[in-house]
């Protein structure tokens, strides 16, 4: 008896339904840059062997004296002792990295430019602003608008209508990503999105 009241309530929650993608996109914006050097001792070849020309501590310190030269102080570098470790089987000579965090392009501009024996840039990376959970809400009802036409458009196309939202699968986190040297900066916010045909 229970199976014969059952099989209609199955019959009834079961409903077709279509799930399309909707889309957006957003422009990510900068919020600070990272800045990796490397200050080695100079060494040059001389007979069979490398001699040293210039110790790690002068290095470091003609380095320093430049950068704060150009307004920027070596207090504001932080040693970098993991790369230090993940680098320490590849180097023949004395090291140490240090890296630099700002939000102010031109000092970025200012280290790119600054040219001193046995420095080097070793890596600059950008570090995107996040979204707030404000922000990922306004993308993502705009998505949902999208699907809804894409949805609207298809369900046409079948001869059909579409009804209420069924469901909505959402993946979409606060933290951005820059691309690679900045090419584009833009992002797609996508959401996925059920709805009932009729």
């Amino acid at each position: 008896m229970a199976l014969l009241f059952t099989v209609p309530l199955i019959a009834q929650e079961h409903k077709n339904t279509i799930t399309v993608v909707g889309e957006t996109e957003t422009i990510v914006d900068d919020d600070s840059y990272i800045v990796l050097i490397a200050l080695q001792q100079v060494l040059v070849y001389e007979g069979q062997g490398e001699v040293e020309v210039t110790s790690l501590d002068e290095v470091k310190k003609n380095y320093i004296q430049k950068l704060e030269a150009s307004g920027i102080e070596f207090s504001q570098f932080t040693r970098n002792t993991y790369y230090e470790f993940a680098m320490a089987y590849s180097q023949n000579r004395a090291s140490e990295y240090y890296h630099f965090k700002t939000s102010n392009k031109e000092d970025v501009r200012k280290l790119s430019k600054l040219k001193s024996a046995g420095m080097s840039v070793v890596n600059t990376e950008v570090e995107a602003k996040k979204l707030t959970n404000q922000q990922l809400v306004d993308l993502s009802k705009k998505a949902i608008d999208n699907a809804k036409e894409k949805a609207n458009a298809l369900a046409k196309e079948l001869n059909k209508t579409i009804g209420e939202i069924v469901s909505i699968v959402d993946q979409n986190v606060s933290t951005q990503y820059i691309q690679s040297y900045g090419t584009s900066t833009s992002r797609s916010h996508v959401v996925s999105v059920s709805f009932e045909l009729k």
